[in-house]
């Protein structure tokens, strides 16, 4: 499974089979089921084996039930975060300075862009500069760096203005399976 949130959504994908299940449900819903669920084919699946659609199987496959509990669990984590902004930002901090010590590969990449992504929701007017101080790299070079990873295809451009989302591949390179 992999999650995500967003400004305006909590989604939880699930793989059944060749096919993803995307489960969203509205950032501020705290219970019941989710508002949409999108189902498409995986990007390593097989076309023969989703040539003929979507079937009854697949949708009875859905497991609801784990979706809605893995999404407790990510906002519990989301939310035991947020409440202490500092320590999110220092732990945020010892992670990427860590992953870097390794060299700009795809681990520091991923972790960039996701904190990227945090920054951009929570409304920080400075982003880069935010990062090149959590980095201990100039902004310039947190820039080439954020270019690198939608290179990789590890965060979504997003035309004209600050944001993007982390990708699939982003969230397998974090360790969440599923995508």
């Amino acid at each position: 499974m992999v999650y995500s949130v967003t400004v305006s959504q909590t989604v939880v994908k699930q793989r059944v089979g060749p096919w993803v299940a995307e489960f969203a449900w509205p950032i501020d819903v705290d219970q019941g089921g989710p508002r949409s669920v999108t189902i498409r084919p995986a990007k390593d699946a097989d076309p023969t084996q989703v040539a003929a659609g979507i079937s009854s199987t697949v949708v009875r496959r859905l497991d609801f039930a784990e979706a809605a509990r893995k999404r407790r669990e990510l906002r519990a984590a989301v939310d035991a975060v947020e409440d202490d902004p500092a320590e999110r930002r220092r732990r945020a901090r010892a992670a990427l300075r860590k992953a870097l010590s390794h060299g700009v590969d795809d681990r520091y990449l991923a972790i960039l862009a996701a904190e990227y992504v945090h920054l951009v929701v929570t409304g920080e007017r400075a982003v880069t500069a935010a990062l090149a101080e959590m980095v201990g790299r100039s902004p310039e070079t947190v820039r080439a760096h954020l270019k690198e990873a939608r290179r990789r295809e590890l965060l979504t451009a997003s035309k004209g203005r600050a944001g993007g989302e982390l990708t699939d591949r982003a969230w397998r390179v974090l360790g969440f399976e599923g995508a």
